[in-house]
Parts: C-alpha cells; sequence; structure tokens
C-alpha cells in the first residue's frame, strides 16, 4: 500500500512538472514568435522540441537489449545507472558554464524583426 501511495506521488509530481515545463515552453515560443506568422511558427517550434525530447527515449529503449547481461542484471537498469550518472556529471561540469537565464541578456535579443 506505501509503495503505491509512492509511485501515485510521484507520477502526480511528474506530470504537474511537465505541464509546467509545456506552459513555459508555449509562452516563450509566443514570445519569440511573429505575430504575422505566429501560429504556423510556434507550430514549428512545437514539432522540433517534440522531436529532441522524444529521440533520446527511443535510442535508450533500443539500447536495452544490447546492455542486458543474461541470467544477471537487465539492460535497462544498467543504462538507468549510465543515464544518471551522466546527468550528474553534465549538471557538474555544465552549471559553471551555462550563464544565469535571468538578467544577462538583453530584452530585445528574445523578439523577432
Amino acid at each position: 500500500a506505501v509503495w503505491t501511495v509512492v509511485l501515485f506521488c510521484s507520477f502526480a509530481l511528474h506530470t504537474a512538472v511537465g505541464q509546467v515545463m509545456f506552459v513555459a515552453q508555449m509562452a516563450f515560443f509566443a514570445r519569440v514568435s511573429d505575430p504575422r506568422i505566429g501560429g504556423t511558427y510556434m507550430t514549428l517550434l512545437n514539432t522540433i522540441a517534440n522531436l529532441g525530447s522524444k529521440w533520446p527515449q527511443t535510442l535508450v529503449l533500443a539500447l536495452v537489449d544490447p546492455f542486458t547481461i543474461p541470467g544477471y542484471v537487465d539492460g535497462f537498469h544498467i543504462l538507468n545507472g549510465i543515464c544518471v550518472l551522466s546527468g550528474a556529471l553534465w549538471f557538474f561540469l555544465a552549471r559553471k558554464r551555462s550563464p544565469s537565464p535571468r538578467g544577462k541578456f538583453p530584452e530585445n535579443l528574445s523578439h523577432c524583426r
């Protein structure tokens, strides 16, 4: 029963955060789109964003079988560990190099001319 509650709360949090990210992404696309062709450009940006977020999932699922060690470890667990470690490494290496998203860029940089 406890596991079911933890799983449900995890899925609920994931869904909520995903919706917040989607709304923020659409707001950004609306901000940088030219009003004359806004709908078409927003659709293009959303399509590219969707493709960019889906191919890693397909790649990882395709790699499950090659990483499986028969009789010992499922490839999913190995890939999960690799992804967590590479994500943590990326976070610690890239966080000092990336600029702060607030206050560093001129306001007119994000508008179409």
